[in-house]
């Protein structure tokens, strides 16, 4: 059976009042002949406001900048009552309360026999659209901007050591820099990452009960450094009893962490930070309070969201990558918490709080006190393979490797790895991206070797996300891999 289409012009009005899009139909004089329910919404005015007045006239009027702007030097105005197309075009339209707002326009002639041309005018919202790639190209502009400045001492330290121009104390001096800029160009490449893994749900918390009081005074360690360095003045108020929440310690440390260093960058030197852990009903409560720059109500409104950051002073004495305060708030989010941040305005410094469900247990778990071990040079001496088409990266670590008493035979690619296989080894530390059979598969031929049945297999990668499952390695590590992680995990070879 055949159906009857609708009548063309109501299927026609039914498309454009259900369109997301704003739709006007103006006539040769870009007068208003039809407006949908969209472009009402979009632009705040009604069907019958728009007839008031021409459609350019009414959301048009100014350039961004304030000044007029007639309707003969608009690409829509100069296309009326003229059988012409534009497509994509970019502008800026303002709404009945003056507020202005991106848009992607579109506009098409209707041409009948016998009949005037009018003109269908398509508008979309792109003001979120505008607003993300500013942010975007801010952030980029940043990451540059953070990535050079380590490399700068980097560099120089290194030409220092290559010149054998450092010996002793300054030998020591300049290994300190490498490694503190080192550690530093770490934790953005994490951060980065830890964002990467939030937004894709690949974050997995290792829960235990701890006490929120060992994870602040935890932070506190980890920031004192900053805090020292610009003469704050850090007040901590405690319950006397444990505050128990149940989550992810190195998460929880994270979190603390990163609002304790966001305060100490935006308060200036001398000034104060505190912290303070209360009990609200069944609620732990950590509050982060400073006396520095504070917040417009709009910064406020978006400090949370990724690649936010306060104006910066010329110097960009504050640094970051303003992805710290959005980590917060997915991993809290994570732990069934919430976050929220308030300002009296700017230079009346601001307060973050984190609240957290309070755990039922009474006893924190073993995970509440975990701390990383200590690089061990004094654990049984290991036959390790290192493995890395980085020639410097396999040298560095293999030197590290025989510091710590180990003996290392060290390959850039597979053919050398299964070569220094044929004899027997503890650990193989493998990059994954090797030129032609790449880590994995290389990982499952060593396990299939009888002489390697029982060898630790550590992939050591660039790679955030784990690929030891599935693979045949027993670990993963993210590069640059942490000395102390690496002598744990040699420590626990060496047991076997």
């Amino acid at each position: 059976m055949t159906q009857r289409l609708p009548d063309t012009r109501e299927m026609a009005l039914a498309i454009a009042e259900n369109s997301v899009h704003g739709v006007v139909v103006m006539d040769a004089a870009g007068y208003c002949l039809y407006a949908n329910r969209a472009w009402q919404e979009m632009t705040g005015f009604s069907a019958e406001e728009m007839q008031a007045a021409a459609v350019h006239d009414l959301v048009h009027h100014h350039h961004p900048d304030g000044r007029p702007f007639p309707i003969d030097e608009c690409p829509i105005g100069c296309t009326l009552g003229k059988n012409q197309t534009v497509r994509n075009h970019h502008d800026l339209f303002f709404r009945k309360d003056g507020t202005p707002f991106h848009v992607s326009c579109a506009a098409s002639p209707i041409v009948g026999p016998g009949e005037p041309v009018r003109m269908i005018l398509e508008i979309r919202d792109i003001t979120a659209e505008k607003e993300a790639d500013r942010r975007k190209d801010e952030f980029l502009a940043m990451l540059a901007h953070e990535l050079r400045n380590p490399l700068a001492p980097i560099a120089a330290a290194a030409e220092l050591l290559a010149l054998g121009h450092a010996a002793g104390e300054r030998a020591v001096q300049s290994g300190a820099i490498i490694a503190r800029q080192v550690r530093h160009m770490t934790g953005l490449v994490d951060d980065l990452l830890d964002v990467s893994r939030v937004t894709r749900g690949l974050i997995a918390l290792e829960r235990a009960s701890l006490d929120i009081k060992a994870i602040v005074f935890e932070a506190i360690e980890q920031v004192r450094p900053l805090i020292e360095a610009r003469r704050h003045r850090l007040v901590v108020q405690a319950l006397p009893g444990p505050a128990l929440v149940r989550g992810d310690r190195k998460r929880l440390v994270q979190v603390m962490a990163n609002l304790l260093n966001n305060a100490a960058k935006y308060t200036p030197e001398a000034g104060e930070v505190s912290l303070a852990v209360e009990v609200d009903d069944d609620m732990v409560r950590v509050t982060v309070r400073d006396n520095g720059i504070g917040m417009t109500p709009d910064m406020v409104a978006r400090a949370f969201d990724l690649f936010s950051q306060a104006q910066r002073t010329p110097d960009r004495a504050q640094g970051g990558l303003g992805i710290g305060l959005a980590l917060v708030k997915s991993l809290v989010e994570l732990h069934g918490g919430r976050v929220a941040a308030r300002s009296d305005g700017s230079g009346r410094g601001a307060v973050f709080a984190v609240l957290l469900p309070q755990a039922d247990d009474v006893v924190p778990g073993a995970d509440a006190g975990g701390i990383a071990p200590a690089l061990q040079s004094g654990s049984a001496p290991l036959s390790i393979v290192v493995v890395d088409d980085n020639a410097d990266a396999a040298w560095m670590l293999a030197m590290l490797l025989e510091t710590m008493g180990h003996a290392v035979h060290v390959a850039h690619d597979a053919a050398g790895a299964l070569q220094a296989a044929a004899q027997r080894h503890d650990v193989f530390l493998l990059d994954i991206g090797l030129p032609g059979m790449d880590g994995r598969e290389l990982a499952r031929r060593l396990r299939a070797m009888p002489q390697q049945d029982g060898a630790m297999l550590v992939a050591i990668t660039g790679y955030g996300q784990d690929i030891g499952a599935g693979a045949g390695f027993d670990h993963h590590l993210v590069k640059p891999a942490d000395p102390a992680r690496l002598a744990a995990l040699l420590a626990q070879a060496s047991g076997r």
